[in-house]
């Protein structure tokens, strides 16, 4: 239903009752939505309005502004327009959620209740919860650089800890290479996974004119890291395999480039069809492929300029491991 009040009507602007039976207002235009704070005409209301319509909010409100006028007016700042696409689609990710629930709240929150904010959110989902707490820390430095607020109140508090991605076994890489053999598009997407040990992002970005010279070129889209990995055997073959349509090395079976969130999908059905545990999921295969690089003998810069990790403390428990296993066998007298 579109917003009015008296003789004002805006365009975009739909309204509902939240569970409470509180009336809610949202701006919706295509894929731009945000909530509106306040009553239709009111200052904050408008300011929140005229940010989503794509105008500076009056600085008038600053002060006395919500979460969400906040939020949409973070959206038009430098500091978000700066950020890479997939980040801003990650922070609305974050975001968004908290505008629907709290945007009518104001946005001069303290520390402790910014830490119950995160906390519910943990209790089930810590690492959203995480998320959340990065990109809020950045939304409310923004806030104290414009004079919304005097302290930023998501500094101190604390991360939720979380579980990491499963290294697949050599024992769980074989099934997967049994049930999926070269040729088939399982395989494809398996061998770019492990052989190039990039995230299941940047291999969805991978096109044939990034081979040259017998290097793949890659631009990871999460660290801006500038790659030239050699373009394996493994991978030559699997690709010869199982030519593909269109110039993505892996992309839908049109030919069209295929998402992030279809390569997982895609990965976690033929998991499920090798009769493998839902743990062995795309980015474990990223990691097997650094295992089985530091267990050959690699150093870990070795390592890095492959994976383009700028911090060495993951790459590190990888060489300490296979160090391990290679000291273990030479105690036992097991060399191999």
């Amino acid at each position: 239903m579109r917003g009015t009040v008296a003789n004002l009507k805006l365009k975009y602007v739909n309204e509902y009752r939240d569970r409470t039976g509180k009336l809610r207002r949202y701006f919706r235009k295509g894929s731009k939505r945000g909530a509106l704070p306040g009553e239709i005409g009111s200052p904050e209301f408008m300011a929140a309005y005229q940010a989503l319509l794509g105008h500076k909010p009056a600085p008038t409100t600053k002060i006395t502004g919500s979460l969400g006028l906040l939020i949409t007016s973070f959206y038009n700042s430098r500091a978000f327009r700066d950020l890479k696409p997939s980040s801003r689609q990650t922070y609305r990710a974050a975001l968004e959620p908290l505008a629907s629930v709290h945007g009518h709240r104001t946005a001069r929150i303290t520390h402790k209740q910014a830490a119950k904010l995160i906390a519910d959110i943990g209790e089930n989902r810590p690492a959203m919860a995480n998320l959340t707490k990065r990109v809020l820390q950045a939304v409310y430095k923004f806030a104290v650089k414009e004079g919304w607020v005097d302290a930023n109140p998501i500094i101190g508090i604390d991360p939720f800890k979380t579980g990491t991605h499963h290294t697949w076994t050599e024992g769980e890489l074989q099934a997967f290479e049994k049930r999926w053999p070269i040729g088939t598009r399982q395989r494809l997407a398996y061998t770019l996974l492990l052989y190039t040990t990039q995230r299941g992002g940047d291999v969805t970005k991978m096109n044939r004119a990034d081979i040259v010279a017998g290097e793949l070129h890659v631009i990871q889209q999460k660290t801006g890291a500038e790659l030239y990995l050699p373009f394996v055997q493994e991978i030559q073959r699997a690709l010869v395999a199982y030519p593909a349509n269109g110039l993505s090395l892996f992309g839908r079976k049109d030919g069209k480039p295929i998402t992030r969130g279809g390569l997982t999908s895609f990965m976690k059905e033929a998991v499920e069809k090798a009769g493998l545990p839902a743990k062995c999921v795309p980015h474990g295969l990223r990691k097997a492929g650094m295992r089985r690089m530091a267990e050959a003998g690699a150093s870990v810069n070795q390592i890095a300029a492959v994976s383009g990790h700028k911090s060495l403390r993951e790459v590190q428990r990888y060489t300490e491991a296979a160090d391990q296993r290679r000291l273990a066998r030479d105690a036992m007298g097991n060399k191999k």
